[in-house]
């Protein structure tokens, strides 16, 4: 076969920019730090990449609900612990007005009292997550659970619950849910002998002048009993709420500790060696020289330098 000076300049131009390739891949990689640059480059490692980022992307979504979710029960504590502290002063009254040494003047001081914690304690059951829905009412978020109903015949007004006792379970982890659902106070209600109609009922006897001392004593004993039923509520709710928060801190680790373990499993298949990167990059280098520096000396060789 017969060689001409055609194929050999086009052998040497297609050897120069093979060379020139592999030096500007090289290189590449070295910028950005990527032992990949395509998938063709490692199919394997690739495809593995692709479901740890999956993988992370997921447990991104559970942090992402378990942050919500950990700044609403903290909300959530903070309401029902300022709720314990109120029922305190309400059974502090309901002994003193229980008494019976209480002048008219200061069953009215108790009266105006008992009003302010009722209205702060109904605040407080209607209190709202950082995110903006109502967290004490079950799944109905969009409406205070607990409201002021007036009897459109009698025109008397009573206190209601309108939420439910349903649960809301939110996935926290592959086949984990928690219930960000609360309704502590969903069973009180009913029988009108909950807590805020027994404060409206033990306002009225406080400022009635011929309610007898019969009548005020037994309206301390149903405040204090109605008292001591919300808080047992509070309590069972507390602890409940205080498991709930320790889930959360529980999972917030672990899932801490997996995208820690993701993100070295990516960084192994994907993350390039730069001592080994620099020594291909020089021998890249050399050879594009080489083949360069060939290139050109043979494009200016004549027939006779050849022979």
């Amino acid at each position: 076969m017969r060689v001409t000076n055609n194929m050999m300049s086009m052998t040497m131009y297609s050897s120069m920019v093979k060379s020139n390739a592999a030096y500007y891949e090289t290189a590449s990689k070295m910028a950005t730090g990527n032992r990949l640059l395509r998938p063709s480059d490692d199919p394997l490692a690739a495809r593995s990449i692709q479901d740890l980022q999956h993988q992370e992307a997921m447990v991104n979504t559970y942090m992402n609900s378990l942050d919500t979710m950990e700044a609403t029960f903290m909300a959530a504590d903070s309401y029902l612990t300022q709720m314990n502290s109120v029922c305190d002063r309400i059974t502090e009254i309901a002994v003193l007005i229980g008494s019976g040494t209480a002048s008219p003047e200061e069953r009215e001081a108790y009266a105006a009292e008992l009003e302010q914690l009722n209205e702060a304690l109904a605040l407080q059951v209607n209190g709202t997550s950082p995110t903006g829905y109502y967290m004490f009412g079950g799944n109905v978020t969009d409406q205070p659970p607990l409201v002021e109903v007036t009897d459109s015949v009698t025109g008397e007004t009573t206190w209601e619950y309108q939420g439910d006792t349903g649960s809301r379970p939110v996935p926290v982890a592959e086949g984990i849910t928690i219930d960000t659902a609360l309704s502590p106070f969903a069973d009180l209600f009913g029988s009108g002998d909950d807590i805020f109609n027994v404060l409206d009922d033990t306002v009225e006897v406080l400022r009635d002048p011929n309610a007898t001392p019969e009548e005020v004593s037994q309206a301390s004993q149903d405040l204090l009993d109605a008292t001591e039923e919300f808080q047992n509520a509070l309590n069972q709710s507390l602890a409940e709420l205080g498991g709930k928060m320790n889930m959360v801190d529980d999972m917030q680790l672990s899932h801490t500790d997996n995208l820690m373990f993701n993100q070295q499993l990516q960084g192994q298949l994907g993350d390039l060696d730069y001592a080994q990167a620099s020594i291909d990059l020089s021998e890249s280098m050399v050879a594009l020289q080489a083949v360069q520096k060939t290139y050109i000396d043979i494009s200016q060789m004549n027939l006779f330098q050849m022979m």
